[in-house]
This record gives structure tokens, sequence and C-alpha cells, in this order.
């Protein structure tokens, strides 16, 4: 009998390391260092290029704080946009059930039928589901450093330091990506859920129904 492995370090790596380790990037990329009653500031990723061996620490420090924030931002996502919103909506995907293989549960499936629908679970969240939360926790992480963007100009008065170019492109871009993120989660996430209705739909359809200790015997 194969061995059902239950954690997914491909999960953690892509959509949860990730996304955690651009936005501690993008942080230290926006964040301004004020000097001398704010006569001129510097950024704090400029501080740590500009200091004498703090690169490697500061790369040190945004991997191994990669993981907790990226959890964070998953979470954000699962209950904000999914579970508040209750979005992406596509047809009969918007209303999964709270688990995949609840139709399972009353039945006495095989072991080895289980296995197979197991590894069909398996194999639907690595090429469906992980790319999906990648892409939607990147979209998050990209909508708060564009916001923070565009308070930072505002701020500065940015119009006096850069290019119309570069305040108007900077965001257009941004949400070009932010929008093709978004569509390609919503499709990923809907794409899982339908492949898990069919497949719970069909296993409960062949299963056959065992009767349980609980069930009182017939009347003869």
């Amino acid at each position: 009998m194969r061995r059902l492995r239950t954690f997914l370090l491909d999960e953690l790596l892509l959509a949860q390391a990730t996304p955690g380790f651009v936005l501690c990037v993008g942080w230290a990329v926006m964040y301004e260092i004020y000097h001398e009653d704010g006569s001129f500031y510097t950024t704090l990723m400029q501080e740590i290029l500009s200091g004498d061996g703090l690169f490697p620490y500061f790369l040190i420090s945004a991997v191994l704080m990669a993981f907790p924030v990226g959890m964070v931002m998953d979470t954000v996502r699962e209950i904000l946009i999914e579970r508040w919103l209750t979005l992406p909506r596509r047809g009969a995907a918007a209303a999964p059930e709270a688990f995949p293989f609840k139709g399972l549960l009353p039945r006495r499936l095989p072991l080895e039928r289980f296995e197979d629908r197991y590894a069909l679970y398996r194999h639907a969240r690595v090429a469906l589901l992980i790319p999906a939360k990648a892409s939607g926790n990147m979209a998050v992480v990209l909508v708060i450093l564009l916001v923070w963007f565009v308070v930072k100009i505002v701020r500065m008065s940015g119009w006096h330091v850069y290019s119309l170019a570069f305040i108007i492109g900077t965001p257009a871009i941004g949400t070009g990506i932010v929008a093709t993120l978004a569509v390609r989660y919503a499709s990923g996430l809907a794409e899982y859920r339908r492949l898990l209705q069919e497949a719970t739909a069909a296993a409960g359809a062949d299963a056959p129904i065992a009767p349980t200790g609980d069930t009182p015997p017939l009347p003869s």
C-alpha cells in the first residue's frame, strides 16, 4: 500500500514563501528613511546596499520571514476573497463543499479505489490549486505595493522628482499584471473545484452504500 502524504512542500514554497519573499523585498525597497529632519531621505534597500556587508543578512532575514509572511497573505486571500466575498464565481463551482471528499465519508469505499481518488486529488492540487493560490497571493502582494506606491508618490510630491512616464506607467503595468494573475487565480480555482465535484459525484454514484452499526434492524 502506498503511503498517503499530506504535506505538500511545493505548496509551501510556491504559493506562500515566494509571495512572502516578494513582499519583504518590496517593503525594503519602498520604505523611506528620513535624515536631518526630513531634508533628504533614502529607502531601506538603499541603506542596506550602501552598508558594509548588510545585504547577505538582509537576504537571510527575507528568506526566514518569507514563510510566515506568505502564510499570512495566504490566509488573508482565502478569508477575504473566497469566504467573505465568495469569489471567484463560475457556474456550479461557486459553492463547493467544505470538505472535498465529504461524499465519500458515509460510504465504505474500497481502499484501492480510495487511493485512486486521493491520487486524483493530489494531482488536482499540484496542477490546478497550487498555481492558482500562488497567483492569488502574488496578486494580493502587488495590490499592496501598488497602493503603497500611489501613497508614496502623493506624500512626497513625486511628480517633481520622477518623470510622468514612470508615475503613470508603473501603476498601469502593475494593474495589468494584477489583472492577469487574478484571471489565472479565478480560472485555476474554478477548474479545481469542478474537477473535485465531478470526482466526488462519480464516487458517490458507484460506491456501494453499506449499513452502519447504528442502523436498526429491519422487522421480520
